[in-house]
């Protein structure tokens, strides 16, 4: 896991320039992420192309595995973060085929593996990765990023150059930009969205898609979709002996290490899960370690607390050790800028900053690799509230006798009453467009502080993507386009950040593509059915966690008590100077004064966003934004 830097420039753009030259620009960058890589600096330099490179050692700790890496005549070479997880298995084939290894490391799998099959060597790859390749003979550069988007690709391109990086705080260090994307600012303020479209915040800075190859050659940018959801050429009708054996080999792969691992818990069932499998891993001997530390965010006396539910988890696991900390509003005041700055782009709420407090903690403690349980919900139906309109409407064109009858488990269940059930199938009927627009006009009450200036050059940008297909299939294209498109790339932007702030590298088990493949290869039912969100998890380990977790369809995850922290002293005086600060003031983006009137009057808008406007004027503030 480390950070990527890179500049490859066009028609001998900046060719007079002397080594110096180009390798401050890449010290510049390179200091700019030195979080994220804390074990090793390295640049290369070799006009028209330099990167720049820093590590943080996971997999050989040796100088063998040390990067910019080359292969063996030096005619490739390579910057990249992430981790293969199957590179063991990898390796045999290519020595087979005549490739010759200086490293035990998973970086060196990608330079041979490049060299025999090209760019599809991505398609033999298990990881979450962001790389880029330059070939010397042929002055072709190569960049991919794995299929769900886990590790970022941030890129600047214009007619002289093209600027690359990890985080985009890098690629500012060498390029002026002070506008942000005002169409993404919208959607930040109206819907809390970070959409997965390729555009960031950040005016012409933009993201290689997830699943993406991109090649230039001869100044000629091209991309490449190497993988995407594709339709099932049939439906496994009974995935569970599958998807068990799946869960424990991702686990065991993503607990290769040179360096000790430690999970990350919450109270929640897929935190649990990897926790109990981590757990029968070490007592079959499958992983080396002997005791793994379980990191847990906890709030005592608030209504979401999760204390209890750890504490039954974690005694269930003989080998695991739990340690707690508890995030504070004097914490979020004392950390905001930082927070915020280290984020890169604005996030959605403070579920981010207890994850963000944990990743220091963690990071005081020694540890550099964690697993969670992030991706579960996402491809194997957790968000019960969400979801559940788009299930009921499948219900109604494919299986209408059955309609009610759902209905009536799902209300008990979810605690989700009629007429809101009713609502939300109707709002499935509907584009995402109409329905994210009365969300933030009748719930959030967005629309009535958004100017009428952004709200106009804004609006038409998102697409009103409708899953109203009477043949049914309504939830499973809903959910593909969650991951795709809307939801989880925001997740990821924010844990990759949050954790690498403090060098920890985060790997989701969830998130192994065999894993998020079979989810959309088996029957919706199989996933929700009758109000049981991810039915087959609580299925498969029903007898291995509490039936207090296995039976708990309440959905939180450090969910963190911001309403509280709004009140507390401090808080009040940091939002006081904050919305007075003739920065917002001045902002044309929003109406101050009625936004000050609601911060005001917090007990009549229960639903408002108070911290994405809190966040987005820091952000704006950190990062010296000009044109909002």
């Amino acid at each position: 896991m480390c950070g990527i830097n890179g500049i490859l420039y066009f028609d001998d753009f900046n060719s007079t320039e002397n080594e110096n030259f180009h390798r401050s620009k890449m010290r510049q960058m390179n200091d700019a992420i030195a979080h994220r890589g804390p074990d090793g600096d390295g640049v290369y330099i070799n006009y028209p192309v330099c990167f720049g490179h820093r590590r943080l050692s996971i997999i050989d700790l040796s100088e063998n595995a040390s990067q910019p890496m080359f292969n063996e005549d030096n005619s490739i070479v390579l910057t990249f973060n992430g981790e293969i997880y199957n590179y063991k298995e990898l390796i045999p084939d290519l020595i087979s085929k005549g490739h010759k290894f200086r490293s035990e490391s998973d970086s060196e799998v990608i330079l041979h593996s490049y060299e025999e099959y090209g760019y599809d060597c991505v398609k033999k790859f298990n990881g979450m990765w962001a790389f880029a390749i330059y070939d010397i003979r042929k002055n072709i550069f190569f960049a991919s990023r794995d299929r769900f988007g886990v590790k970022p690709f941030y890129y600047y391109q214009d007619e002289n150059e093209f600027i690359f990086s990890s985080e985009i705080k890098a690629i500012l260090k060498v390029k002026d930009i002070t506008d942000a994307d005002r169409i993404k600012v919208y959607e930040y303020l109206a819907y809390g969205y970070r959409t997965s479209d390729g555009r960031t915040f950040f005016k012409d800075v933009n993201e290689l898609l997830p699943g993406t190859n991109l090649v230039i050659n001869n100044s000629e940018i091209n991309f490449y979709k190497y993988w995407e959801f594709r339709e099932p050429e049939e439906i496994i009708s009974n995935p569970h002996e599958r998807l068990y054996d799946l869960l424990f080999d991702s686990v065991r792969l993503r607990f290769r290490s040179d360096v000790p691992v430690s999970i990350l818990l919450s109270g929640g069932m897929d935190s649990g899960i990897i926790a109990k499998i981590t757990d029968e891993l070490i007592n079959s001997r499958d992983i080396s370690n002997s005791k793994v530390t379980a990191f847990s965010a906890v709030f005592p006396g608030y209504e979401y607390d999760e204390s209890k539910e750890i504490s039954e988890i974690l005694s269930g696991c003989q080998n695991l050790t739990g340690y707690r900390i508890t995030p504070s509003g004097d914490d979020l005041t004392e950390y905001l800028n930082d927070f915020i700055y280290g984020m890169g782009e604005p996030v959605f709420s403070t579920s981010s900053f207890a994850h963000y407090r944990l990743m220091q903690e963690i990071h005081k403690r020694n540890v550099k690799v964690v697993l969670n349980g992030q991706g579960s919900d996402e491809a194997w139906c957790g968000y019960g509230k969400y979801i559940a309109g788009y299930f009921l409407l499948d219900r109604l064109y494919k299986d209408p006798k059955n309609f009610s009858s759902q209905m009536s488990s799902i209300s008990d269940k979810l605690k989700m009453s009629y007429s809101g059930l009713i609502l939300q199938t109707l709002k499935a009927m509907a584009g995402r467009r109409k329905v994210s627009l009365i969300r933030s006009k009748k719930i959030e009450k967005t629309r009535e502080v958004i100017s009428d200036e952004l709200f106009k050059e804004s609006y038409l940008n998102f697409p009103d993507r409708k899953f109203n297909k009477r043949g049914g299939m309504n939830l499973r294209s809903y959910m593909k386009n969650n991951i795709t498109f809307q939801g989880f790339g925001q997740i990821l932007h924010y844990e990759d950040h949050s954790s690498m702030q403090s060098s920890v590298e985060l790997r989701s088990p969830f998130i192994d593509y065999r894993i998020m493949e079979l989810a959309f290869n088996v029957r919706d039912k199989i996933k929700f059915d009758e109000g049981v969100t991810k039915k087959i998890l609580r299925e498969l380990f029903s007898q291995k966690l509490p039936a207090a977790i296995t039976g708990n369809h309440r959905k939180i995850g450090f969910m963190t008590p911001f309403d509280v922290w709004l009140s507390e002293p401090q808080t009040v005086n940091t939002v006081s100077e904050i919305l007075n600060s003739p920065s917002f003031s001045s902002k044309n983006i929003w109406k101050p004064g009625r936004i000050r009137k609601i911060f005001e009057n917090k007990i009549n808008y229960p639903s408002f966003p108070f911290w994405r406007i809190l966040n987005l004027e820091i952000w704006s503030q950190v990062y010296n934004i000009k044109n909002l």
